[in-house]
């Protein structure tokens, strides 16, 4: 989701940040979304900047959540990789004049291309079946190597409970709908460590070609949390591929049905997400009647369950 303001150049960024040892530009933007934007410096690694405000929550939220999670995320192994933290920091305002940017993250680049980009190119049904279930089958092997979490390492926080309170202050009369969804994640098992915002854009998969056993890299770490495993899912039907072979994909690694009704809440509580960001107004492509009808159509199947 673009974000619908401007961005400083590399080069005011550069100099804004002169004490933290960048490399010098010209740098590559690779991805401009709700919370800030993301910069390839050309030495392995990248910038993400982090705004103050943009969709649900604060910045500040979102670059404590996502600098925890990379350090905890250090212990994955293949095939899944997250990002190295190398480094991060709150921005100054008084010394270091970025406008919207409330801080930073350094971290080492991951290969590969987003799920997004190979399912919008030319693929026929079977592969991207076979990318979908390997997404499934990535996030069933995240959580078995998050199950147990080292010593001395607290679960994430419940990230999504404060997401869905946050909504109902955004849209007042999703209020009681914010609250049954809340209620439906919070009565399930609780996983200590969840990416939180699996979606087309966050997902990186090394080989173009071989999708069903390809090594695959998690990035935007930002809404790491506890909650359902079915929170994973909550993006399924908008990545572009068969949902369904996900759900196949997870459930086949992790030899345990996915609830249908959390797996329900879960997809009703990110309608309600789109919904408040498009009432927000921060995205220009998001219709605000349009995403009411979907959260209203999705919250009716909820209610069917």
């Amino acid at each position: 989701m673009p974000r619908t303001r401007p961005h400083p150049t590399d080069h005011a960024i550069h100099a804004a940040l002169s004490k933290h040892g960048l490399p010098p530009p010209p740098w590559t933007p690779l991805g401009s979304g709700v919370w800030g934007d993301v910069f390839d410096l050309h030495d392995g690694s990248v910038l993400k900047l982090v705004c103050h405000s943009g969709g649900i929550g604060s910045g500040q939220q979102i670059l404590d959540g996502e600098t925890a999670a990379l350090q905890a995320a250090a212990c994955l192994q293949q095939p899944i990789a997250a990002a190295r933290f190398i480094a991060g920091a709150k921005i100054n305002p008084s010394a270091e004049d970025l406008g919207d940017y409330c801080g930073w993250i350094r971290m080492s680049k991951l290969p590969g291309r987003t799920a997004m980009s190979i399912l919008a190119g030319p693929m026929d049904f079977t592969q991207k079946t076979a990318l979908m279930c390997r997404l499934g089958e990535t996030v069933a092997l995240l959580h078995t190597q998050t199950r147990n979490l080292p010593a001395g390492q607290e679960p994430m926080p419940t990230v999504s409970q404060d997401r869905l309170l946050q909504i109902a202050d955004i849209v007042p009369d999703m209020r009681s709908a914010c609250l049954e969804v809340a209620t439906i994640l919070a009565a399930g098992p609780q996983h200590p460590f969840l990416h939180g915002d699996i979606n087309g854009g966050n997902v990186l998969f090394a080989s173009e070609h071989n999708h069903a056993q390809s090594d695959v890299g998690l990035v935007d770490w930002g809404e790491a949390q506890s909650g359902p495993v079915e929170i994973e899912l909550r993006h399924m039907t908008d990545i572009g591929g068969p949902a369904e072979a996900m759900i196949e994909g997870y459930e086949a690694v992790s030899n345990t049905p996915l609830d249908p009704t959390r797996l329900n809440a879960a997809l009703s509580m990110n309608a309600l997400g789109t919904l408040a960001i498009a009432t927000l107004g921060t995205v220009e492509v998001l219709n605000p009647d349009k995403a009411r009808q979907t959260a209203l159509a999705r919250l009716a199947t909820l209610n069917r369950d």
